[in-house]
């Protein structure tokens, strides 16, 4: 993997992820728009050394993330704006990263919800445009499906009445 700035490029991928959760599509979706959910499940709290995560879940809101994995490790922001929002249906939204202060994905991002039985299926499709070498598909996908599996494991903690 080349480091961010070493050339000059963009280049653009798509992946999609599809996976079924033993929970209903309200808790699930709810796992999305409540902070101190996401917080929970998603990008490494617990595990990482996470200075801040704020949402302003709502169509022209934001979310910020910084954080890193440990203190050897370069410091990483996650901006993203919500660009739709349909309850308990659909995301949209696209997001930034950075590595120490550059730029290195840009990506947009569907999050397509519906029933499955008693549980729900949820659908992932990412367009990203990766910055100046940073090619790291597999790594991407890889990571998101360890959010899908943290986000499973934390739904099982949480009563099914919650919302």
């Amino acid at each position: 993997m080349m480091t961010p700035g070493s050339i000059r490029a963009a280049k653009p991928e798509t992946f999609m992820l599809e996976r079924d959760y033993d929970h209903p599509v309200s808790l699930l979706f709810w796992a999305f728009t409540n902070l101190e959910a996401k917080r929970a499940w998603y990008g490494g709290e617990g595990t990482w050394e996470v200075t801040k995560h704020t949402m302003d879940f709502e169509v022209g809101g934001w979310e910020h993330w910084h954080g890193r994995p440990n203190v050897d490790a370069p410091w990483m922001t996650n901006d993203g704006l919500y660009l739709d929002i349909l309850p308990d249906e659909r995301i949209i939204h696209q997001y930034n990263m950075t590595m120490d202060g550059r730029l290195f994905t840009v990506s947009q991002q569907v999050l397509e919800f519906s029933a499955k039985g008693a549980g729900s299926y949820l659908k992932l499709v990412e367009q990203i445009l990766f910055i100046d070498g940073v090619d790291h598909l597999e790594d991407r996908i890889g990571g998101t499906r360890d959010m899908m599996d943290k986000l499973d494991a934390y739904l099982n903690t949480v009563p099914e009445n919650t919302k």
